[in-house]
């Protein structure tokens, strides 16, 4: 099974006005039967079996008896009078895979208490697992502010969305401090448009939609996903073909300056030459004025080679300082000997 982190954070208000409860949903995270006082409605989840680990988190100074989950949550609904009353928020998150079970517990438990019990707030948490590689966890969390007596007024500031936000960041933090040790992975608690990426968010499936999935049903959301997909598989493949353009155009740039480079040293080169040949045909030049018979035999790495004459040899050192400009000719060096009739002259 293919293991990515992903970053999946969720926050929604439990309310009676949509025939929701606190005690329900503590139920249902913790796989246990629980009566509701509020209106005689039992919930039982015992068939629950994802169940991996529950755990409820109190200020210290809560009631003690709030340790028990249906005296936490019962207290939550008498508190509550009004038939819209918002009881609790409920949030669902994933879970890195990528860590092990009592890491994924410490996770849980050390941002419940940075971000919730240490405002005042009662946490309960659960870790559901079926092993289908989508651990996540289920946080409750209470509304109004407790003392030893039970809970006292809501706190408003605890729905303040600059909180959420500031929630969603910790998570990630927490979650990429966990991931630090185990793997490369990291995720990102920014939407795609803020961290720069080109891509589409998928919807979140919820329980129901991956159960009738699974069972080999198509889903509303899971048919909006799988269209987010291949629009997102089209979107990256038209990125991965503007990268290849530009690759190219960037070995085409490289290519052409190359040859711009050779070219250019050539011609170098090839003035270079063309001064050496200008100066050895003056040379000649001043050498056939003086009735001397020669010619150009090579040109190389700078160096021209004319033959003339022994006979001609004077002759041809007088030629040689009127081209170089000599105003007194340099004494003419000794005759070489009669057994050799050429003389090969080198100009530099």
């Amino acid at each position: 099974m293919l293991r990515i982190a992903i970053y999946h954070f969720n926050v929604k208000v439990v309310s009676r006005g949509k025939n929701a409860s606190a005690v329900a949903k503590a139920a249902y995270i913790s796989g246990e039967k629980i009566k509701n006082s509020y209106d005689g409605v039992t919930h039982d989840y015992r068939k629950k079996k994802e169940i991996v680990h529950k755990e409820i988190l109190l200020p210290s100074n809560a009631p003690p008896e709030f340790m028990k989950r249906a005296v936490l949550w019962n207290a939550v609904e008498q508190a509550e009078k009004r038939k819209n009353s918002q009881t609790a928020k409920h949030i669902d998150a994933a879970l890195p895979v990528e860590i092990s079970r009592d890491e994924q517990i410490d996770l849980a438990r050390n941002f419940c208490l940075q971000c919730f019990v240490s405002r005042g707030m009662c946490a309960d948490f659960a870790i559901h697992d079926k092993g289908d590689g989508n651990p996540h966890v289920h946080i409750l969390l209470t509304t109004r502010r407790v003392d030893e007596n039970g809970f006292t007024v809501k706190d408003r500031s605890w729905n303040e969305k600059s909180l959420l936000l500031e929630w969603r960041k910790l998570w990630a933090d927490w979650c990429n401090h966990k991931l630090y040790a185990v793997s490369d992975e990291r995720i990102d608690h920014r939407s795609y448009a803020a961290q720069g990426i080109d891509k589409i968010p998928q919807v979140h499936l919820g329980a129901a939609a991956c159960t009738i999935e699974k069972k080999g049903y198509r889903t509303d959301k899971g048919s909006r996903n799988r269209r987010i997909a291949l629009k997102n598989l089209d979107m990256k493949i038209e990125e991965q073909k503007r990268e290849l353009n530009d690759i190219r155009s960037e070995r085409i740039r490289l290519r052409t300056d190359y040859l711009e480079t050779i070219v250019g040293c050539q011609y170098s080169e090839m003035q270079k030459l063309e001064g050496e040949i200008s100066h050895l045909k003056d040379f000649e030049l001043e050498l056939r004025k003086r009735n001397v018979q020669c010619h150009i035999m090579s040109i190389s790495n700078g160096t021209g080679t004319i033959f003339f004459s022994k006979a001609d040899y004077d002759k041809a050192v007088e030629a040689l300082n009127v081209v170089e400009g000599r105003a007194n000719p340099t004494t003419v060096p000794p005759e070489q000997k009669q057994d050799k009739p050429v003389k090969k002259h080198r100009l530099r």
